[in-house]
C-alpha cells in the first residue's frame, strides 16, 4: 500500500501552486506514494477529476472565516481523529498554515509548511494573517519554500527551509511551430500581436491595472489582442472593466484552461503584473515555450532563469509597461529547454526530491 500524503489547499484550480503539486503528483511513483486533498470551497476545482482519476481523494472542509475559529480547529481535530493513515500534513494554503500546523501537531501528525508566495494580502486580511501566521516557523516541523525569497517571507532564516523549485515538465512547452499555426488558427489570433496573462483572478495579479495598460497600448497600436486565461471571483469585475472602456473585441477570455501548453506557443508577449509573486510556475513554462515575458519587478527575481525575462515597475503608472511592450520586436523563438533543465526546473527532479523528502521522513 503506497504512503498517502495530505495536501491542503484552498481549491484544486489552475494555480501556481496547485499546478506544482499536480506536476509532482504525475510523476510520482504512486506505488510508494500517493496524493490526497482538503480544500476548503464547495465548487469542483478544475483538478479534481484528474486526482480521482490518478487514484486520489478530495475532501471538504468549511472555509475559514475568523467567526468560526472554534468549529474550524474542531472540524481538523475531528477529520484527523478519524482518518489516521494521514502521517504527513502538508500545508500550501499561507492563510491558515498555523491553524493546520497546530491540528497536525496536536494529532501526532508530522506537519510541512509550504510558501509560494513573498507577501500577504494588502489591507484587513493580510493583517489577520500577519497575526495568526507569526509563529508558523516554530509551529511547522518541516519547511518548504517555492524560492529563497518565499522562505526568507515565512521562515526567516534562510538554514531554517527548504526549497524546492516549481518544476515543469519541459518537453511539452517546447515551442512547436506546427502547434502555434494550429492554435492561433483555431482562436483566430492570426495578424495580430498577442499578450497572454496566465493566472487566477485575484487582485494580487493586478488584472485591472492591465487592462489600463492596455488601453493604452491599443490606442497606439490596434493590432494588439489581450488573451486571459483562467478564472476567480474578479473575473466578472475584468470582464466590466472591458465592455466598459469599450475593448470586446480586443480582449478574450478563455477560462481555465486544459491546454496552457498549446496556448504558450500561440502567443506572443507573456504579461505578469502580479502586486508581488512568488516564484511563479507559469512564468518557467513561458520561458520554457521560448516567450518573451514582462513581469512586475515585485516577482520573485529567481523568475528569470532566461534572457527572455524583463522587470517592469508597477509603481511608476501604465507608461513603462507600454513602452516595454512596445519595444519588444519580432523575434525568433528558440527551444530553451537544457536552460531550464540546468536551473532545476525539470519536474522529474522535483518529483524524485520530494518523494525522498516524504519517504525520509516516514522512515524516521
Amino acid at each position: 500500500m503506497p504512503e498517502r500524503i495530505l495536501h491542503v489547499f484552498g481549491t484544486l484550480n489552475r494555480g501556481g501552486a496547485e499546478t506544482l503539486i499536480m506536476n509532482i503528483y504525475r510523476n510520482i511513483d504512486r506505488d510508494k506514494i500517493q496524493f490526497d486533498f482538503m480544500v476548503h470551497h464547495k465548487e469542483e476545482g478544475a483538478f479534481e477529476n484528474e486526482v480521482k482519476s490518478l487514484g486520489g481523494k478530495v475532501y471538504r472542509i468549511e472555509n475559514y472565516r475568523g467567526v468560526n475559529h472554534f468549529s474550524y480547529k474542531k472540524s481538523w481535530n475531528d477529520f484527523l481523529k478519524t482518518h489516521k493513515e494521514y502521517r504527513i500534513i502538508h500545508c500550501h494554503k499561507e492563510s491558515i498554515i498555523s491553524l493546520v500546523m497546530d491540528a497536525a501537531k496536536k494529532n501526532n501528525r508530522i506537519a510541512i509548511a509550504h510558501s509560494h508566495s513573498t507577501h500577504n494580502i494588502p489591507g484587513f486580511k493580510g493583517r489577520v494573517m500577519d497575526i495568526l501566521n507569526q509563529n508558523v516557523s516554530n509551529k511547522a516541523d518541516y519547511r518548504l519554500a517555492c524560492s529563497e525569497d518565499a522562505g526568507k517571507w515565512m521562515f526567516g532564516d534562510t538554514s531554517n527551509f527548504l526549497v524546492i523549485n516549481n518544476g515543469i515538465e519541459i518537453e511539452k512547452f517546447i515551442f512547436d511551430q506546427k502547434v502555434r499555426q494550429k492554435i492561433r488558427e483555431q482562436l483566430n489570433f492570426q495578424n495580430k500581436i498577442v499578450l497572454g496573462h496566465i493566472a487566477r483572478f485575484d487582485r494580487v495579479k493586478n488584472q485591472s491595472f492591465f487592462i489600463d495598460v492596455f488601453n493604452d497600448l491599443i490606442k497606439k497600436n490596434p493590432n494588439y489582442l489581450l488573451v486571459f486565461a483562467g478564472d476567480g471571483e474578479f473575473k466578472s469585475d475584468v470582464e466590466e472593466k472591458v465592455k466598459k472602456l469599450g475593448l470586446d473585441e480586443n480582449v478574450r477570455f478563455l477560462g481555465s484552461i486544459g491546454y496552457v501548453n498549446e496556448l504558450l506557443q500561440a502567443i506572443d508577449i507573456f504579461i505578469l503584473p502580479s502586486l508581488y509573486e512568488g516564484l511563479a510556475v507559469s512564468t518557467i513554462e513561458a520561458q520554457a515555450a521560448g516567450l518573451k515575458c514582462l513581469l512586475s519587478e515585485n516577482i520573485d527575481k529567481n523568475s528569470k532563469v532566461t534572457d527572455l525575462v524583463e522587470f517592469v515597475p508597477i509603481d511608476k503608472g501604465v507608461d513603462p509597461w507600454v513602452e516595454a511592450i512596445l519595444n519588444v520586436r519580432d523575434y525568433k523563438r528558440v527551444d530553451t529547454s537544457s536552460k531550464i533543465k540546468k536551473a532545476g526546473f525539470d519536474i522529474k527532479e522535483t518529483a524524485d526530491a520530494i518523494s525522498r523528502f516524504y519517504l525520509n521522513l516516514l522512515q524516521k
